[in-house]
């Protein structure tokens, strides 16, 4: 498709979306096509550019269990943050976006699990977990189809590899990649440069 043509359906489909949201940012941008629910608990920042075919929710209900949450903004996507095709973000309680973001294709980010403690009750009949977090500091780099677990810092400047599977804090300044994510470099301010880890 002409590149002018594309960017002019993505500007006349994000005017149609842009008021659904609990705020949008100055030229952000939502290309088609968004799959996304509860976006009154959504905040969008400037300069923000959401691929193609992603997923983007807010989950108040499963299985006939309301979420507990009393969060306002329960997912929050910062200033200049690019998200690449087919990214799935779903929260029920806090997802915290930096800004100056960068996702690559097919990120999955999450903030709880879906409940399966009860092995009487079929999967769709159970509630999701309550209180989770994740939180993405600034200047993130997340490589293709990486994903990001509940209950997880990511500090700023860090970098996520491909496919990697984060369940842990990850500190600032830090290269992880694996599943589960392992540091495998972190940036030396003596030396000036990234070192791998010994």
């Amino acid at each position: 498709m002409n590149y002018a043509l594309f960017s002019f359906l993505g500007n006349l489909y994000t005017q149609l979306l842009r008021g659904k949201f609990h705020s949008f940012g100055k030229n952000s941008i939502i290309k088609p096509i968004l799959n996304s629910s509860n976006e009154e608990y959504i905040s969008i920042g400037d300069y923000a550019n959401i691929g193609s075919f992603c997923r983007i929710t807010v989950s108040t209900e499963f299985g006939g269990h309301k979420v507990k949450s009393k969060n306002k903004i329960r997912l929050k996507i910062g200033d200049h943050v690019d998200i690449g095709n087919n990214g799935f973000i779903t929260a029920n309680n806090s997802i915290e976006i930096g800004d100056h973001v960068i996702m690559s294709a097919y990120v999955t980010i999450s903030d709880h699990d879906h409940g399966f403690s009860d092995i009487k009750k079929h999967l769709h009949e159970q509630p999701l977990t309550e209180r989770g977090y994740v939180k993405i500091g600034d200047s993130v780099f997340l490589g293709v189809k990486s994903t990001v677990l509940k209950n997880v810092t990511i500090g700023e400047h860090s970098v996520v590899g491909a496919n990697a599977v984060v369940t842990s804090n990850v500190a600032p300044y830090t290269v992880v990649a694996g599943n589960p994510a392992k540091v495998i470099k972190t940036y030396d301010f003596t030396l000036k440069r990234w070192c791998k880890r010994s």
